[in-house]
This record gives structure tokens, sequence and C-alpha cells, in this order.
């Protein structure tokens, strides 16, 4: 795709600082969401699609405001680095990264204009972030176990979930996590129409 066929989408100061604080909201909320769904074993692998659809509304936002190259590599490169940073393991950082790049390569290919894109590329990130953060366990089950207790995470919960942790409980769990991020898209439409659009703040995006 030739550079003509997009618009100007150079990001700029403004949009920097959009992107800060839109992506601070984002992973507070999606964090509250994880420690919540965490309260057991048998909720834990639904934590990201808590977060999916909670966090939805703040992800569209800033994809209204700010519909310009890079501005979601930043966000997820962003969100991998502090997942990564809070002990979740390299897994969710190389998982959280390939779905940001492919969230990104989709937006692109509707010049970043599209809602219905920007949907599922967020789906396509959210259920990057299932996968990194669930599957693992079931294939990494000593690097966790390890990893739980350089955490301070309770060992008999880790034990006890990496038991319970089986292949079709988590390809329900991702499949929900895609349903519910799907969901919060639909639900930060109706918002956003309701609110910002009828108040002028932002253009209806198709």
């Amino acid at each position: 795709m030739s550079k003509t066929n997009i618009p100007a989408t150079r990001l700029k100061g403004r949009d920097f600082i959009n992107l800060g604080i839109f992506t601070v909201i984002f992973i507070v909320l999606f964090m509250v969401c994880i420690m919540v769904m965490s309260m057991t074993v048998y909720t834990q692998p639904f934590g990201a699609a808590l977060g999916a659809l909670i966090a939805a509304p703040v992800y569209m936002l800033l994809r209204a405001k700010t519909p310009k190259t890079g501005a979601i590599l930043i966000f997820g490169i962003l969100f991998a680095l502090v997942m990564f940073a809070m002990g979740s393991g390299w897994p969710i950082l190389v998982s959280v990264v390939i779905g940001t790049v492919l969230a990104e390569l989709i937006a692109r290919s509707r010049k970043y204009t599209s809602y219905i894109a920007g949907s599922i590329g967020y789906a396509v990130l959210m259920a990057s972030t299932a996968i990194g953060s669930y599957v693992p366990l079931l294939t990494m089950k000593d690097y966790y176990s390890r990893l739980a207790a350089t955490n301070s995470i309770d060992n008999e919960f880790m034990a006890q979930l990496v038991d319970f942790i089986s292949g079709p409980y988590l390809i329900l769990a991702v499949v929900v996590t895609v349903i519910t991020a799907i969901c919060g898209t639909l639900l930060a439409r109706g918002i956003f129409k309701k609110h910002f659009v009828k108040a002028g703040l932002m253009k209806e995006v198709k």
C-alpha cells in the first residue's frame, strides 16, 4: 500500500499525551478485572475476558482520538511491557506484541477510519493477551510455578490452578475473550453515539 493511499497520520505531541492517558486508564481497568477474576481457580482464566469487556470503551476512545499510524503499536507495546513487568512472564510479552502488530495492520488496511476494523483488531489483541496469559499454564507448568514463587503468589493457589487448567477450558476462555471484546466495542459505540457524537465532541465512525 502506498503512502498516498493513507491520510496524514503522523503522531503529534497531543497524540502522545492522549496515548499515555488512555493507556494508563486501560491498564488499570484491565488489571483490576484480572485481580477480581483471580479470586478462584475457576474464574482466573476469564480475567482477560472481563478486562476485554470493561476496558473496551477506553481502547476504542483512544482509537477515535488517535486514528494514526503507530498509535496501536505504542499502546500495545506499553501494555505488554507493563504486564511483563508485573510478573506475567515472557510469553505474555511476546503474545501481546504479536497481537498488537496484527491489530495495527488490520486498522491500517482500512486507513485507520473503520470502526469494524478497530473492533476486529481489538478482539485479536485481547485473544492474544488471553493466549499469552493462560495457555503457558498448560504448556509451561514448571516455568509458571517458578514464576509464581518469585512473584509471591500463593504456591497452593498456583498448584491448584495448574492442576485445574485443561486444553478445552483454555479454548473456552479464549473464545469468551473474543466475544466479550466484540461486545465491549459495541457497547463503546453505543456510548460514543449517545454522549460524544450528539454533543459534537467526536464524529461517528463507520
